[in-house]
């Protein structure tokens, strides 16, 4: 754990004025957002476009001398993060990547402090070996990995909606839906063309509506007889 002893933002912050990249009172920003648990500081740093996401990862590399190996390139092992408070991964934005004995393996955005580093195997025997991911890959491994989110409206199947209408409530609501729409045409149609039915027992009357004279015309068929012989 040589390495983990001397991880902290201050050495980096102190590296990016040393060198120019960004301004003093910017940096001091960042890292009161990084204190105050907002946001951690290199992720400050990513998101105010201070400094660019592989930028900023590599002069970590080279500031504390550690390998960069990024989530696309480690595809991280599943059985790595087995135990682990994925809470407190999600928190500080890590990414265990493998597990050999009880040395774990973890991304890092870029950086994190020693203290964290050291509280990711609390309560177990592992030994943190911190390689160099980067700021925005680690958080978009965590969204898809540790942070499952149900199917977007969208996306849900709806095959599986349309076999609960058969049984249930669906299928009346379109039922009901169906014979009104029904209804309402077979009225239409009687307001279109004047004709309505009124059947008896031996007779049948075609209402024809009203004549030019204003008056109501119908006709009237008597049926006993030649229903019975059909």
């Amino acid at each position: 754990m040589k390495h983990t002893q001397r991880l902290g933002y201050q050495r980096l912050a102190e590296v990016l004025m040393e060198r120019g990249l960004v301004e003093a009172q910017a940096v001091r920003d960042a890292l009161e957002m990084g204190q105050r648990g907002s946001l951690p500081f290199p992720e400050a740093l990513v998101s105010a476009s201070l400094v660019a996401d592989w930028e900023l990862s590599r002069i970590v590399c080279e500031v504390f001398n550690l390998p960069f190996l990024p989530v696309e390139i480690a595809d991280p092992d599943p059985a790595a993060r087995q135990g682990l408070d994925e809470g407190f991964l999600q928190e500080h934005g890590l990414v265990p990547l493998s597990r050999y004995g009880n040395i774990l393996t973890v991304a890092m955005p870029a950086v994190v402090p020693a203290e964290i580093l050291s509280q990711v195997g609390a309560g177990s025997n592992l030994a943190i070996s911190p390689v160099v991911g980067t700021v925005r890959t680690n958080r978009r491994w965590i969204e898809e990995h540790l942070s499952p989110q149900g199917p977007l409206p969208s996306e849900v199947d709806l095959s599986d909606m349309a076999a609960e209408g058969e049984d249930g409530e669906w299928a009346n609501i379109f039922d009901e839906g169906d014979a009104a729409v029904q209804l309402e045409l077979t009225d239409e149609a009687d307001d279109e063309t004047g004709l309505s039915l009124d059947t008896g027992e031996e007779s049948l009357t075609l209402d024809l509506g009203e004549g030019d004279d204003g008056e109501a015309q119908s006709i009237q068929l008597d049926l006993g007889d030649d229903t019975q012989n059909a």
